[in-house]
């Protein structure tokens, strides 16, 4: 049983059902698939496992790092060839990512991102000055960047629709608008109450992203932010030419709190990042529109692309994201190891999802495998503590880093915890 029909919840289901096609898998979601950070974000789906290449290096060391790297280039070509085999293949686009820096704090960081790929011997970051920066996308500010050749844009709700269909057409049993009232693990098994009566499984995962605050157990680790995104209107071929985007390129900068910028199928920029809410209690639909983070958004894309001040921006959402103190995703049993959960994606969770998913299969199938030595296995878990001091711990220092963000530097608390963070 799969608890959550996000990315986490069908990559599982389809998987395990490939993994022991006798196994009988059923995904409980509570609104319909993709309806929480699956459904909403800005479809980049990434290498990045944890903050930064560099910041896995710093935490789990070389050999280690190299190993979740190789198997996130893995995972993202998987998800291509999923894709289209399974004929959703237009929902994913293969692309290059540009991280680019503006300004002499996050000079720092690319270049940190660019030691870490030569220590790993990794040859598919490419530095880039700022005049090379904006050859690829005409944007201001830009001082200098690093190329990477491997990462995918996807339209989200498509992918998670296809998935939903693929996981179906191999027999999985997908049950939507079937919230789960009350977990419980025993001896025998985990049972779910649901409003239509009781599911029981041998074993279950728990992939509920940000609605994993409602688990006690998964609360400890995980704190809850909302992000915010804002798109523009359909461009014209004229003004797309005064921006000068070439090819399929997602862009972000390498702010503590990141912008992250692309072109959508449909034309559009998309425009997302800057500004995170902390919500104590957990996901709050009150918060799924955050009109004075659209407005900070609007600010920062006015100042990229000033030549396209004729350019409306139409429209912006918001959405719950699982975050975690190691900014790595994870992967643990709970009581008896009947109850598997995965959590902590920190935003960064299109293409870990599919990694997580083989993960799962390993650990609920009783094999061991390589993956399940990666550290989204093995790392320690940071445990949080409870409010008012994780308040304390997570929303002080985030106004600190937004503020520095803001200024282009910051004093000396907001340097110390960029420290910690990068």
């Amino acid at each position: 049983m799969v608890v959550g029909g996000g990315l986490t919840g069908l990559w599982s289901a389809i998987h395990v059902k490939e993994g022991d096609p006798a196994a009988e898998v059923v995904v409980l979601e509570a609104e319909e698939v993709g309806y929480g950070a699956s459904g909403r974000n800005g479809g980049f789906a990434m290498t990045m496992v944890g903050r930064s290449l560099h910041d896995l290096l710093r935490k789990v060391g070389p050999s280690r790092a190299r190993a979740t790297y190789h198997a996130m280039v893995r995972t993202l070509r998987r998800i291509e060839a999923f894709a289209d085999a399974e004929g959703f293949g237009s929902a994913v686009a293969r692309a290059t990512i540009l991280t680019v820096s503006n300004g002499p704090e996050q000079d720092v960081r690319i270049e940190r991102d660019l030691e870490a790929a030569e220590r790993l011997g990794l040859d598919s970051f490419r530095p880039l000055d700022a005049s090379a920066c904006r050859a690829l996308v005409g944007a201001q500010g830009l001082r200098r960047g690093h190329l990477e050749e491997h990462g995918l844009l996807v339209d989200p709700a498509a992918l998670v629709r296809g998935l939903r269909e693929a996981a179906i057409r191999r027999g999985v049993r997908v049950h939507e608008r079937t919230p789960a009232r009350a977990i419980r693990s025993g001896p025998s098994g985990v049972e779910v109450r649901t409003p239509g009566g009781e599911v029981r499984a041998e074993r279950a995962v728990l992939a509920l992203g940000a609605y994993g605050a409602a688990v006690p157990q998964i609360r400890r680790f995980l704190f809850t932010l909302y992000a915010s995104i804002v798109v523009t209107e359909p461009l014209s071929e004229e003004q797309w030419g005064r921006v000068g985007w070439h090819g399929p390129l997602g862009v972000e900068d390498k702010r503590t709190m990141p912008h992250f910028f692309r072109p959508t199928p449909d034309g559009r920029i998309l425009w997302g990042g800057r500004d995170v809410l902390y919500v104590p209690d957990g996901p709050d639909a009150r918060f799924d529109r955050i009109p004075w983070a659209y407005a900070r958004l609007e600010e920062t894309f006015r100042a990229t692309f000033p030549q396209l001040a004729d350019v409306r921006i139409e429209g912006g959402w918001s959405g719950p994201i699982d975050a975690a103190a190691t900014a790595m995703p994870h992967a643990g049993w709970l009581d008896g190891r009947r109850a598997l959960y995965v959590a902590g994606y920190s935003a960064h969770g299109v293409g870990p999802a599919h990694l997580m998913g083989e993960v799962v299969r390993d650990l609920i199938l009783d094999r061991h495998s390589e993956l399940c030595e990666l550290p989204v296995v093995t790392a320690p878990r940071v445990p949080l503590p409870p409010e008012p001091l994780r308040r304390l711990a997570v929303a002080l220092p985030q106004r600190i880093l937004q503020r520095a963000d803001d200024m282009g530097g910051g004093g000396p608390a907001a340097r110390l915890l960029a420290r910690i963070l990068q």
